[in-house]
């Protein structure tokens, strides 16, 4: 698998740079810059979280790797601040296991929740059950309700997109591993890749909108059972980081 850096940025300035290695490392710690990541960082990306815990956060928060840094707060069912159980074991350092017991959202305050994403994105999930029924693990929703939800079983993945009267139901091979899950929308055509093959695809209803066309938030875990690795959106169609080129 070809890794890649992300360095030096400030907002909507586009970084990247190449370099090699076979290993499984996507993600170390250092002073400045931090994350090195094998996926570019860039203005376009609205969030990227790869579960580390943020301490200087005024609330239990998962930190932001996109130039905007806004993190997901973990809540409880009453919207009470709940702190994220985090455990090793992920191919980003730590994953975030859930038991329905809290999920993590981005406030209202934030710069997703503030901004369009648009009919041209890309969201990247990495996540794990063993649960037999599909409950959602990732939504975007705002004023007009849910746009994207994602659900996922130990044997069957389902996204729905309402705005696009769409349900894309995917079998799956049964088996309690990591599921990479890319949704990508280039304006024209919406596709589903899981583990690297496309899956499942449509063109855009015209007149509608993919997602909504209004803003959004991020909410990640919310009645789900079990692990969450890696949530990245980005508002361009930037193909899917998870395969080699």
């Amino acid at each position: 698998m070809k890794l890649r850096n992300a360095l030096p940025i400030t907002l909507l300035a586009a970084a990247l740079a190449a370099c090699g290695g076979d290993d499984d490392t996507r993600y170390v710690d250092r002073d400045d810059p931090t994350p090195v990541e094998y996926m570019p960082v860039d203005g376009y990306v609205l969030g990227f979280w790869v579960m580390d815990a943020q301490d200087d956060c005024d609330g239990p928060c998962i930190n932001d790797h996109s130039p905007y840094g806004d993190p997901l707060y973990g809540l409880d069912a009453d919207d009470q601040p709940a702190a994220p159980t985090l455990a090793d074991g992920g191919e980003v350092a730590r994953v975030a296991v859930f038991a329905d017991d809290y999920r993590l959202a981005t406030r209202d305050t934030g710069s997703l929740n503030n901004s369009v994403i648009g009919e041209r994105f890309t969201l990247h999930l990495r996540a794990r059950t063993d649960q037999a029924d599909a409950v959602p693990v990732l939504a975007l929703a705002g004023e007009g309700g849910t746009a994207l939800r994602i659900s996922l079983a130990r044997d069957r993945l389902l996204v729905e997109l309402p705005s696009q009267n769409r349900r894309l139901l995917t079998a799956l091979d049964a088996g309690d591993g990591w599921r990479e899950i890319q949704l990508a929308a280039d304006g024209q055509r919406v596709t589903l890749a899981v583990d690297c093959d496309t899956v499942e695809g449509f063109d855009v209803a015209p007149g509608q909108p993919v997602l909504s066309s209004g803003t959004l938030g991020a909410v990640v875990g919310a009645g789900f059972t079990g692990a969450v690795d890696l949530v990245r959106i980005s508002r361009r169609d930037e193909g899917n980081l998870f395969c080699a080129e």
